[in-house]
């Protein structure tokens, strides 16, 4: 937007640029690497974890599928089988140990950290405590109970089958396994209901807010979004701003602040 009258000029975008920015963004939270390299440390093994639990979850369903046609994911399978059934095996204890190890060390950083401990929640602990709560279920359900994710699989077999049965598994119902499924099925239900859920939003942050560059002409849809917006009535509970939910945008963007401080 440096660029003098830069709405008359031809909009340059590259897919390219945008990737090259967003995938170590997104993977490897540069952000947080570059503002804050001790919260990095334990923020990247917390959200790294997540995302190889959402390919193991990927990996059990295409399993689950191929098992409904005929294929026996097992350690004696076929060439894709043996890859399935290892591949869901490698990246699941990575995300159970990564998400174990990360959630601990945030729950660490927040209660220790008085920089972190002065803006944080009751639901941001609520929120981690949910989490480390799930990764430390599953890591010991893979402990002792499910190795190789077979039972794991065999509910996702169940689910899509309607409470069918892959041919040749028996069925061995633990404590921690019930809980497990209970958990992840809880925490697939709430993300997208909390701030968690800015693992996914980032693309919207990006898109949207940061590198929105659509002129915003009089008559545009744009400024028909912005007028709307500014007809409403926030109830923030910053007192200096006034937002006590009678004022519209529009008058506290044209008052003055009501404190100092």
């Amino acid at each position: 937007m440096e660029e003098l009258n830069w709405w008359e000029k031809e909009i340059k975008s590259s897919l390219y640029n945008e990737l090259k920015f967003m995938i170590p963004e997104i993977l490897f939270l540069r952000g947080v690497w570059l503002e804050n390299r001790q919260v990095w440390k334990v923020s990247f093994p917390f959200h790294f974890g997540l995302y190889m639990l959402l390919a193991t979850l990927v990996l059990l369903f295409v399993g689950a599928v191929a098992m409904i046609f005929g294929a026996k994911i097992t350690a004696g399978g076929s060439t894709l089988s043996l890859l399935i059934y290892y591949l869901t095996i490698l990246v699941g204890f990575i995300g159970l140990t990564l998400g174990t190890v990360g959630g601990t060390g945030l729950i660490y950083r927040r209660v220790s950290d008085p920089a972190l401990k002065n803006y944080s929640s009751f639901a941001d602990y609520f929120n981690l405590a949910f989490l480390f709560l799930f990764f430390v279920s599953g890591l010991l359900t893979w402990l002792f109970h499910d190795h190789a994710f077979d039972g794991a699989r065999a509910y996702i077999y169940s689910l899509l089958t309607f409470g069918g049965q892959p041919e040749g598994y028996t069925s061995s119902r633990s404590f921690l396994g019930e809980g497990t499924i209970v958990l992840a099925s809880l925490v697939m239900a709430y993300i997208p209901m909390t701030h968690m859920s800015h693992m996914f939003m980032k693309y919207f942050l990006y898109h949207f807010v940061r590198w929105e560059d659509k002129p915003n002409f009089k008559g545009s849809r744009i400024e028909a979004m912005i007028l709307k917006n500014l007809g409403f009535k926030p109830t923030w509970a910053a007192g200096h701003i006034g937002a006590d939910g009678e004022k519209t945008w529009v008058d506290i963007a044209t008052s003055g602040p009501t404190r100092n401080k």
